[in-house]
């Protein structure tokens, strides 16, 4: 039994490939910023971010969203920043369209009114 688990260890060993270091990377460009940029198929919606290192090791985010409400007509902006001081985020929502009404209105005369107060 124990010669058979030595042959197992003994093949695993030999089989098993040599595992390769990868060497790490970062994000970066020479200037030491990045954009990210995704957009949505529907081409409505999308986000825009820039992160740069204000000094070494110190990331200074900026960014904006903007995301579209159909079944509401309206779009919601985002513009926010973050940094060592602090995280700052600014917002509007637009509305394409005429405010909603309730769904459930219920409206009362003035006489109901009158003889509810007593």
């Amino acid at each position: 039994m124990l010669r058979a688990w030595i042959v197992v260890l003994f093949a695993n060993s030999v089989l098993a490939a040599a595992a390769t270091p990868v060497p790490s990377s970062q994000l970066g460009s020479p200037n030491g910023q990045y954009t990210l940029s995704i957009r949505h198929p529907d081409g409505k919606s999308w986000r825009e971010e820039t992160v740069k290192q204000v000094p070494p090791g110190v990331p200074e985010v900026k960014g904006m969203l903007n995301q579209n409400f159909e079944d509401q007509g309206g779009t919601l902006v985002v513009i926010y920043e973050a940094g060592p001081n602090g995280y700052v985020a600014k917002y509007s929502y637009k509305s394409a369209g005429k405010p909603e009404q309730p769904v459930f209105a219920i409206f009362l005369s003035p006489a109901v009114l009158k003889s509810s107060a007593g």
